[in-house]
């Protein structure tokens, strides 16, 4: 039995108008023509083809972008130290500032304490307890020796229990000593402030231990860490030996 020409339409027919359907078919195949769908399926793959190639390229960028933060999370997470410390022993000098750009070290003479206890007091250099560095008298400043000291939390120890006390006058003569935890966070503290006031004031003569840019990231990281961890283990403290920068002439 032959079968009727709109049964061998597709299912989406027009079943009910044979005359459009049947005069959109011709037409279709008036415009289309034989090539009409092996054209279509190679417009098809090259979309995909590009399709994938953004894709692809698109994720790599996002990794490679993830990766570089990961990376630099990482290499900043603060590692678990024993004990935290005020490392005076490494002496800030010359060779630890950024000479790159001008700076306030620019223009300016370093008067060093040399490295061991009598060299610096033949130098006539005097030991900051707020700095834990022997540093030159002109860079001595006692207002804020003074305000630290208000604290009542700089008292050092000979040992790690906190219970052999040392005399003020006594402290710069130690190699090592033990403060408070409380001591660290006022140290840190009070030598921003000191470091704040010094550029402010655009003073012509400053330690080198606020121009130190280890020893600022050093008390950045550490309170960073203290926060909320309750903490209770003496600060090893190491007397160091600075210097003094004196501004040749005043920057312009």
């Amino acid at each position: 039995m032959a079968s009727k020409p709109e049964d061998q339409q597709p299912f989406l027919g027009f079943r009910d108008q044979l005359n459009i359907r049947n005069s959109l078919g011709n037409s279709e195949a008036e415009h289309c023509g034989p090539c009409c769908e092996p054209s279509a399926k190679v417009s098809r793959k090259s979309k995909l083809l590009r399709d994938a190639v953004v894709f692809l390229a698109t994720s790599l960028i996002w990794a490679g972008l993830f990766f570089l933060l990961a990376s630099n999370q990482l290499n900043n997470t603060p590692g678990n130290l024993p004990e935290a410390k005020h490392d005076g022993g490494k002496s800030p000098t010359q060779s630890d500032y950024l000479p790159a750009s001008h700076n306030v070290t620019s223009n300016a003479k370093y008067i060093s304490c040399g490295s061991s206890i009598a060299e610096a007091k033949r130098s006539g250099c005097r030991y900051a307890t707020l700095l834990n560095y022997w540093v030159p008298s002109q860079c001595f400043d006692q207002e804020f020796e003074t305000e630290y000291q208000d604290d009542d939390s700089w008292t050092a120890f000979a040992d790690k229990a906190l219970t052999q006390s040392i005399a003020p006058e006594d402290m710069g003569d130690q190699e090592v000593y033990y403060t408070s935890i409380r001591d660290h966070l006022n140290h840190c503290s009070m030598l921003w402030r000191k470091q704040f006031w010094t550029l402010f004031e655009d003073r012509t003569a400053f330690d080198g231990v606020i121009v130190n840019s280890f020893h600022t990231e050093h008390c950045a990281e550490f309170l960073k860490d203290i926060y909320g961890s309750n903490r209770t283990e003496p600060t090893l403290v190491r007397v160091g030996f600075s210097g003094c920068w004196v501004q040749n002439s005043r920057r312009s």
